[in-house]
This record gives C-alpha cells, sequence and structure tokens, in this order.
C-alpha cells in the first residue's frame, strides 16, 4: 500500500536544487542577506533619528520649515552631524544605507558570479554596477 499523503522525499546533495553545495543557493543566500540585513540596518538608524529627534523636540518642525535643525546636503556633514547626534543627520545616514543597499547588492552579485565562474554574468552586472556608479557621479555633478 502506497502512503498518498506524504510526497517523496526531495534529493539533497548534487543532485538537488537546494543542496548546501549548490552554487545557485549560495548565490541567493548572499544576495538575500545583503538585501534584508541592509533594510534592517538602515531601519534601525531611521528609528534611532527619529527617537532623537523626539529627545531633543521637534522644535521648528512643527511650523512646516525646519529651523532648528541644519539639514545636511553632504557626505561630509552627515557624518560630522551623526557624531554630534543630530536627528536630522541620522536620518539622513539611514536613508543614505537604504540607498546603497541595492548597489551593494549588486557588487555581491558580481562576487557571487564570479565564485559559479559563471563570466556572462559578472560582465553584465559589472556593466550594471558602472551604470549605476555614473549615474551617482553624474547626479553629483549636476546638484
Amino acid at each position: 500500500m502506497k502512503n498518498k499523503g506524504n510526497p517523496a522525499p526531495r534529493p539533497v546533495g548534487k543532485e538537488g536544487n537546494d543542496a548546501p553545495d549548490d552554487p545557485a543557493r549560495t548565490t541567493e543566500l548572499m544576495v538575500s542577506f545583503v538585501l534584508r540585513s541592509g533594510v534592517i540596518i538602515s531601519a534601525a538608524v531611521i528609528v534611532i533619528g527619529l527617537m532623537l529627534l523626539v529627545y531633543h523636540g521637534m522644535a521648528g518642525l512643527t511650523s512646516g520649515i525646519a529651523t532648528a535643525f541644519e539639514f545636511p546636503h553632504t557626505f561630509g556633514a552627515v557624518f560630522a552631524g551623526v557624531a554630534k547626534l543630530d536627528p536630522v543627520s541620522v536620518i539622513s545616514l539611514g536613508l543614505l544605507l537604504m540607498i546603497i543597499t541595492p548597489v551593494t547588492r549588486v557588487a555581491v552579485s558580481i562576487v557571487a558570479f564570479a565564485m559559479e565562474r559563471d563570466w556572462r554574468y559578472v560582465g553584465i552586472t559589472t556593466l550594471v554596477l558602472l551604470v549605476l556608479l555614473v549615474s551617482f557621479a553624474l547626479g553629483k555633478a549636476g546638484s
């Protein structure tokens, strides 16, 4: 008599898709770790900035125009403000981390594809990373 309720066991090892040594699975895990940790870290930094904003008081923000806090416009200003625990700078850092997360994902994908020796995707992903970096540089030059 066959057991109709349970599906057949899935193969484990080099033949199975979910094998621990499967390069595609390793790539997937690396990329998902980068995305998940990037979002969690950036969200935590933003929440810390919001808590600092409440702690320092939201003077100037209630009128619709922020006069009590100066908004940082450069990386140096963001990091200088974070060193002083300026709430707006901390929130800005969290937003920068959120923007950097997908770019980091592309860079990690290049490494993962190289580990798999998938040179076609290494080339394509490198091109994508270059386009992202050039767009950032052109955006900075235009401001």
